[in-house]
């Protein structure tokens, strides 16, 4: 179970590294139209319109910024549902695990409650058993020394 976490733990990283370093990486470009490299400023004519050929790039450059976002989202909800999954599994084991406690617990309890009845019954005080386990201890205790 460890190593399929962990191979789970190594694709999530994959994961954020694809979608996290196209941008920064397009974000930290030296160039100067607002960090997209490859993308050149489009600047109006005199009466404040664009050219068709401007115009076509820019919708070219929009188109392929919408393919980058699309494709970051949909591997945002493949990790979403990932984590989904985890969580389910998470839920599941640790719900096993309180109702393993919860009847180690009862039969515990059952333990000690039978032991004190025997106890009871058989008339010897606590301080007897006491004496009788310290000396069994004790026995235990030298032959495994000696």
């Amino acid at each position: 179970m460890s190593s399929s976490r962990f191979t789970s733990t190594l694709h999530q990283r994959d994961a954020r590294t694809q979608l996290f370093d196209a941008y920064d990486g397009a974000r930290a470009s030296p160039s100067g139209n607002g960090g997209f490299s490859g993308y050149r400023a489009a600047t109006p004519n005199s009466r404040g319109q664009y050219s068709d050929t401007v115009m076509s790039e820019l919708e070219s450059q929009n188109d392929n910024e919408i393919e980058g976002l699309t494709a970051r989202v949909k591997m945002l909800k493949e990790i979403s549902s990932r984590i989904h999954e985890e969580v389910r599994d998470s839920t599941v084991i640790m719900s096993r695990l309180e109702s393993g406690f919860d009847n180690t617990r009862v039969r515990l309890k059952g333990t000690y409650h039978r032991m004190m009845r025997m106890a009871e019954r058989s008339g010897v005080g606590w301080r007897a058993w006491l004496a009788f386990f310290l000396f069994v201890f004790l026995m235990f205790v030298w032959v495994w020394l000696f």
